[in-house]
This record gives C-alpha cells, sequence and structure tokens, in this order.
C-alpha cells in the first residue's frame, strides 16, 4: 500500500509539473512565433541587401563614389529624363531591389542648384514612382505577377496582401515610405482587385506625401544624407526598429482577438 501510495502521489507530482511547463512554454512560443512572423519580412529584406552588396563586391564593381560621377553624367546629358526612369525602375516590383534608383533620387536632390530646382526633381521622382506603381496594381490585376513568383517572393505578396486586406487603404500610406514596401501594396491592391479609381487616388496622395517628407529631409541634409541613410549602421537600425514595429503591431491585434494568452 505504501508503495501504491508513493506511486500516486509521484505520479501526480509529474502530472502537476507537466502542465506547469505546458503552461509556461506555451505563452513564450506563442511569443516566439509571433517574432519570427514579425522579422520574416524584414530579414527578407535584408537578405537580397546582402546578397546585392556581396554580389557587387565579388564582381568588383564601381564604388558609390564612381557611380555618383557616373550618375551625375547622365543628370547633365540626359536631364529629368534620367530621374523619371532611375524612380520608375526602383518603384516596380522586385526589379527595384536590383537597380540602384535610391541614388538617382538622392543624388536629383541632392545636387540641386535651388529649392526650385528640388522642387521640381521631388515632383518627377513622385511622377516616376507613382508611374511604377501603378504598373504594379496592374501587374497585380491582370495575374501578370505570377511570372514572379517563382523568384520567391510569394510569403511577401501573401503578407502585403493581408495587410492590405486589414488596414484598408491605410496600408497605402504606412508603406509608402519605401519604395520597396510599396511595390509589394500596390501589386497587391492589384491581386485582390481594388477599385483601380480608389486605389491609385491614394497611392497618388500617399507617394506625393513621402515624398515631399523625404525630398525635404535630403535637401536639408545635403551630401551627408548619403552617409546617413545610406550606410549599414542605419540598415541595421531600421531593420531592427521595422522588426520591434511589427511585432508590437502583431500582438496587439492578436489581444484584440483574444488569439493570445494576455
Amino acid at each position: 500500500r505504501e508503495n501504491i501510495f508513493h506511486t500516486k502521489k509521484r505520479f501526480v507530482f509529474a502530472m502537476a509539473l507537466s502542465n506547469h511547463c505546458l503552461c509556461y512554454t506555451y505563452p513564450h512560443m506563442t511569443k516566439l512565433k509571433t517574432f519570427w512572423d514579425a522579422a520574416q519580412f524584414p530579414l527578407f529584406m535584408l537578405f537580397v541587401l546582402l546578397t546585392l552588396y556581396a554580389t557587387w563586391t565579388l564582381l568588383d564593381l564601381p564604388p558609390r563614389e564612381e557611380m555618383v560621377e557616373t550618375i551625375k553624367g547622365y543628370f547633365e546629358q540626359y536631364g529629368y529624363i534620367t530621374i523619371f526612369i532611375g524612380s520608375f525602375l526602383e518603384a516596380l516590383l522586385l526589379i527595384g531591389w536590383y537597380f540602384p534608383g535610391s541614388l538617382i533620387i538622392f543624388l536629383s536632390v541632392i545636387l540641386a542648384p535651388s529649392p526650385a530646382v528640388a522642387a521640381i526633381s521631388v515632383a518627377v521622382v513622385t511622377l516616376g514612382l507613382y508611374s511604377g506603381y501603378v504598373t504594379n496594381f496592374f501587374i497585380g490585376k491582370y495575374g501578370w505577377y505570377r511570372l514572379l513568383l517563382a523568384l520567391g517572393i510569394r510569403k511577401q505578396l501573401a503578407e502585403a496582401q493581408r495587410k492590405l486586406s486589414k488596414y484598408g487603404v491605410r496600408a497605402i500610406f504606412m508603406s509608402y515610405w519605401n519604395p520597396g514596401l510599396a511595390s509589394f501594396i500596390s501589386t497587391a491592391g492589384g491581386i485582390l482587385q481594388y477599385a483601380p479609381r480608389r486605389f491609385l487616388l491614394h497611392s497618388f496622395i500617399a507617394v506625393t506625401v513621402w515624398d515631399m517628407f523625404w525630398g525635404t529631409v535630403v535637401y536639408s541634409l545635403g551630401e551627408k544624407s548619403l552617409s546617413t541613410f545610406m550606410t549599414w549602421p542605419f540598415i541595421l537600425f531600421t531593420i531592427i526598429v521595422w522588426i520591434i514595429t511589427r511585432y508590437v503591431e502583431t500582438r496587439v491585434s492578436l489581444k484584440e482577438h483574444g488569439d493570445i494568452p494576455q
């Protein structure tokens, strides 16, 4: 009897310990999964940047200083056409990741001799980016985006669709601060069959507001903006803040719907 009693006692203790471990582990596993979900897209963008940097280094392509001089030459020869084409390519889904459009956009404002010329450059950049987003929208609307799914953007497009479904047009303003993010959202808008007039109107407003903001910042900083925004410390800082923001946003959303423990 005594042996049976002790066996039962150990069994009860083991069950209690197991339940305690499960109760302790579940919230932590949920947090870990939520964090990973939030980190995937920013880390994917970081991976793309690192791949480009490694490719650039291995192929011994021209350094940034030489690229700047080359782009200056294009500005002098072709003027605003260079800015428009650079901005347009920067806004296109997938293509914008591999094209140095950001450098062209920055330089178009930095090299402006006056605020009036800088304002014209920003207007041309806005037109180029918007044209790219319109192209993305119709690529999504008519299903041409499927040709690009094999290149590893399925998850990112699916997330953009979820974000657009959840926040509606607010997702446009939340994403258009960065052409890479905007390319996914604009494509997702077409995939979800948003009304073209409504979606493209909000896209135009969003890209105009963000371009005015970035144009003002870049023109104010001048050439310092290149050493501020186009450096690895700033990129890593942005990725970390982006992950934290997405994680907090997801946790708050899940708690509101009662999907995770309080």
